[in-house]
């Protein structure tokens, strides 16, 4: 069986050792390379046969975020997991927005380490249970931002409409009020019923009172 080759890059020279000896360990595993900043990761890669990058973001000379865009522009099937002590939102997705199959912080096990390795090598993603965390958050947050900046906006004309039926309005009243004709008022009752997803005058006025419409 293959091995998996692996290049590790990270400033941090004990951590570097640490993650050497775990993974040499491995059977199904193989260092092909070491580095502590990211422009040496550059300039090693036209000699190395990788199949997998673990790196750091805080690095030298070029930190993981430029060095994720060089690897995802000239070598896409390579395969990068970040391991960082960054926990925050921003980071997490702009190492992801750039390419990383996996992100994980440092603070996780070994056990963890190498599932990870093992997982994104196989061709699927990979985060820690603190990352899943955040990156859900924000899906939700920017689903529901999404959800309010496509509520369904009701014309003045409409509104103007709606605030005659509060008023108990027939649609013949309205009309004459309005100086249109009957079919022209129920038109907009139709539309405003389909804009706001609602069945029933009733559940179309509790929905603009609600929207501070009325």
């Amino acid at each position: 069986m293959d091995k998996l080759r692996i290049l590790i890059a990270d400033d941090h020279h004990i951590l570097l050792d640490g993650l050497k000896v775990l993974l040499q360990k491995q059977k199904d595993i193989e260092v092909v390379g070491m580095f502590s900043d990211g422009k040496s990761v550059l300039e090693a890669l036209p000699n190395l046969q990788v199949d997998l990058a673990l790196l750091d973001i805080n690095m030298p000379k070029m930190n993981g975020h430029e060095l994720m865009l060089y690897i995802r522009d000239q070598y896409p099937n390579l395969k990068v997991i970040v391991l960082s002590m960054y926990d925050d939102v921003g980071h997490i997705m702009e190492m992801v927005e750039a390419g990383a199959s996996g992100y994980l912080l440092k603070n996780i096990t070994d056990k963890e380490l190498l599932e990870a390795i093992r997982t994104v090598a196989a061709g699927k993603l990979y985060f820690s249970s603190e990352v899943s965390e955040k990156i859900t958050t924000l899906a939700v947050q920017q689903q529901r931002r999404s959800e309010e900046n496509n509520e369904p906006r009701l014309t003045e004309r409409e509104v103007e409409i709606l605030r005659l039926i509060a008023s108990e309005y027939s649609n013949a009243q309205i009309a004459g009020q309005l100086y249109i004709s009957e079919r022209t008022v129920e038109t907009h009752r139709k539309n405003m019923l389909r804009k706001t997803k609602n069945k029933t005058i009733v559940g179309l006025l509790k929905y603009a009172m609600e929207k501070n419409i009325l």
